[in-house]
């Protein structure tokens, strides 16, 4: 899998809250990170009251056809969540 996010990717960051609910998506372009995707999508969610760090971030490289799903740290920093079993 590939995590990395060129400027010229294609993104897709979906915002999910612990149960699972999509709460906001966002799509863009011009980010050199991941964690730059997500900030960007998480203050531009019209429907994200709580804080960051309660949030699961999907982001999916439209570019690549990767995805991942990420959670910010207590330090502010994202953190890769492993993928459920099957």
């Amino acid at each position: 899998m590939n995590n990395r996010i060129r400027p010229a990717d294609d993104v897709r960051i979906e915002i999910h809250d612990d149960e699972g609910k999509l709460v906001d998506a966002y799509q863009g372009s011009g980010y050199n990170t991941v964690e730059e995707a997500i900030m960007a999508a998480y203050e531009g969610a019209a429907h994200a009251p709580l804080d960051i760090r309660d949030y699961i971030f999907t982001v999916a490289n439209l570019t690549d056809r990767t995805s991942a799903r990420y959670r910010m740290n207590a330090h502010d920093h994202v953190r890769i969540l492993a993928e459920p079993h099957p």
